[in-house]
């Protein structure tokens, strides 16, 4: 399969994946909301999101193995790929484990006045908490299989485990209705056994499958290559608790000014944004190996071209849900939720506001990782994410609405998103005015559009019909960037695909035609 159509492919079974998953998700979402109750889905929110905030090592960790394992692939050098999926076994499990005596060490502090959580849940919370720790500690051990998973573009068997998960946790949340006893710590616990099955299955298949997965050994232990990757690593690291610890500290701040009740609004709008993001990012997820690869390749033009698509692409896929979400937003949390927290609508409404403003130039945060200048990027982009924590308490502070928040968090991600136009030359040559002509002028007619369409779908019709606006948004994008949105390559490769998928509709007619059933 070419490059370009195994792209589409990916991107269409993540796309699938990712509808599937979603569905499932909000439903389960508005079971555990219920089955909780407000205040305790908050709790468990609030304590996800610290330990969310200590185990970004894992997130970090396993882009970085991912990034190698693509690059030396793009080198056609075994060796190091299975070189590299050892140590990283070897620095998950050690570093899995630091993190798991550390956080069990800090519990005292966490839930000794750190956490606004009231004394009579402290006890069900810190269950959260030991469960949750387990969690994280089995996504860090897994984390190495799915990068390989990533490195070899295998998106189809890495969907099916993820809409398993999916089902899984919505088989959980219908439990939690004929559970009498303390429903949070069922959940919690629940939650942990999920991640150590996704981790048997991920062994299993990757093991069987890849070379570089099969044959686990400390004599492949490299203390140069660990020290290249502990550096990548480290960067990486700094970036992600930049955009997590922006995250979840901003849930930390709301539930000092406000106590758990916001934090579960907070919670649900953080959902929504996730379920949303995992459309874009599922053209992300199977160009980013292009992008590497094209780089360890030594075609630097290539790389860059390939992420001013996935830059192009990742907005409008996630316009095509977001835009009419944000007018349809009241219909949607009714229908959703049985009971609506105060300020939910206005929080799900920025966060997709603020996925789509990093859309505009996500490509070159993968351009940045591919050259290996993390150290640059991590510094120059991601520190702009962590400054949205002390506006946001200040706004707080000085007795602004909580929107104010969402308003700070809004325009840093817009700073950051048009400052990596302005590394990415310096570092990689790119040209600022041909990425504009190529990615922003074309993305400005379609999304224009779309916003019109659903603005006026939102005034005329009844709320009953709020699915149609989705609707509208999916044709008046796919239109409008057909025909107006897209460079001479870009619709080739659509073209090809097309027609790829046509003679293999032909042929699958023909065959049935030539053979007959009995």
């Amino acid at each position: 399969m070419k490059a370009s159509s195994r792209v589409v492919f990916n991107t269409g079974v993540q796309y699938a994946r990712t509808f599937i998953g979603a569905c499932i998700a909000f439903y389960s979402s508005r079971i555990i909301l219920k089955s909780l109750g407000a205040s305790d889905y908050g709790i468990y929110n609030l304590v996800a999101g610290v330990i969310t905030f200590l185990g970004v090592i894992n997130i970090a960790l396993s882009s970085s193995t991912q990034r190698y394992l693509s690059f030396y692939q793009g080198k056609n050098d075994g060796e190091m790929q299975a070189k590299i999926f050892n140590n990283s076994i070897v620095t998950q499990l050690a570093i899995g484990l630091i993190l798991a005596i550390g956080m069990f060490i800090l519990t005292p502090f966490i839930f000794d006045g750190f956490l606004n959580i009231p004394s009579d849940r402290i006890h069900s919370a810190t269950a959260v908490y030991y469960s949750l720790i387990v969690t994280v500690f089995f996504s860090m051990l897994t984390m190495p299989y799915m990068a390989a998973l990533v490195a070899h573009e295998n998106i189809v068997f890495s969907s099916i485990v993820q809409i398993a998960d999916a089902l899984l946790k919505l088989i959980i949340a219908l439990s939690l209705l004929s559970i009498l006893s303390d429903r949070l710590i069922y959940y919690a616990i629940m939650m942990a056994v999920i991640a150590f099955l996704d981790f048997c299955v991920y062994v299993i298949y990757c093991r069987n499958r890849y070379e570089e997965c099969r044959h686990f050994t400390l004599k492949s232990f490299d203390k140069k290559l660990l020290k290249e990757i502990f550096v990548f690593s480290g960067w990486m690291i700094y970036g992600t608790v930049c955009v997590v610890g922006r995250t979840q500290g901003i849930a930390v701040i709301f539930n000092q000014f406000f106590g758990t009740m916001i934090n579960a609004a907070y919670g649900i709008a953080q959902q929504l944004s996730g379920q949303a993001t995992f459309i874009s990012n599922s053209l992300l997820n199977a160009i980013r190996p292009q992008i590497i690869k094209a780089e360890g390749g030594l075609d630097r033009e290539k790389m860059l071209r390939l992420a001013e698509i996935a830059s192009k692409f990742s907005l409008l896929l996630l316009s095509i849900i977001a835009i009419p979400a944000v007018f349809e937003m009241d219909n949607i949390l009714n229908i959703w939720l049985e009971n609506v927290p105060d300020h939910t609508k206005t929080f799900c409404q920025f966060v997709l506001l603020t996925a789509l403003a990093d859309q505009l130039t996500i490509g070159l945060a993968y351009a940045s990782q591919a050259i290996g200048n993390i150290k640059g990027y991590s510094l120059a982009i991601n520190t702009i994410k962590i400054i949205t924590l002390p506006a946001a308490y200040l706004c707080l502070h000085f007795g602004l609405q909580p929107a104010a928040v969402m308003v700070c968090m809004l325009s840093f991600e817009f700073i950051c998103a048009i400052s990596r136009l302005f590394f990415l030359k310096k570092t990689a040559g790119l040209p600022i005015t041909g990425f504009i002509k190529r990615v922003f002028v074309p993305e400005f007619i379609p999304v224009v559009c779309t916003t019109i369409v659903c603005w006026a779908s939102h005034l005329i019709l009844p709320y009953y019909l709020f699915w149609i606006p989705f609707l509208l948004s999916a044709v008046t994008i796919c239109i409008t960037t057909y025909k107006l949105g897209l460079c001479e390559d870009e619709k080739q490769i659509i073209n090809n695909v097309l027609a790829a998928f046509k003679t293999g509709m032909r042929r699958n007619i023909t065959s049935q035609k030539q053979n007959p059933e009995p």
